[in-house]
């Protein structure tokens, strides 16, 4: 075995609890986890999950789950939250924004391509999207873009 990869015998016993009822993790994001090993067990091996495998999988579970919801309650609930303050929290870790933010983000980024590659009319789009009124789409797209979306359909045609 080579030097780098030698586990010292005094480093593992510094991690090793003998004669213990039950263990209590307390993680920095606030969640608990017990331990408590059964009577003729004489060792217990604990297995930390790293975050970015966590944070990887709740990753995954929004992208599958973000065309299927209409909002970010649906979108917590599909994500198996029932929470929603818990699943506002993980997702601004995870995307950097909340949830709200990045659902409109993604919707405007679809409503602009269906406004640069399709003949569907703006009004069309807007009830697709479940805007009040065209002109709520209109503004939300000149603010985003810095382009009403019926101009950004004539500067795309030419």
């Amino acid at each position: 075995m080579d030097t780098t990869t030698t586990i010292n015998k005094e480093d593992v016993r510094k991690y090793l609890l003998t004669d213990v009822a039950s263990c209590t993790f307390t993680f920095s994001d606030g969640l608990k986890s017990r331990v408590n090993p059964s009577p003729e067990s004489e060792i217990v091996l604990v297995k930390f999950i790293p975050r970015a495998s966590r944070s990887k999988r709740f990753e995954d579970s929004v992208l599958s789950n973000y065309s299927n919801a209409r909002n970010m309650n649906e979108l917590a609930k599909l994500c198996k939250y029932d929470c929603l303050r818990t699943f506002t929290r993980h997702f601004k870790k995870c995307f950097g924004q909340t949830p709200y933010q990045w659902m409109l983000d993604r919707k405007m980024e679809e409503i602009q391509s269906l406004v640069l590659n399709s003949d569907i009319s703006i009004t069309e789009i807007s009830r697709m999207y479940d805007f009040k009124s065209v002109s709520h789409l209109v503004n939300a797209y000149s603010k985003r873009f810095g382009i009403s979306p019926h101009r950004s359909r004539l500067s795309n045609a030419i």
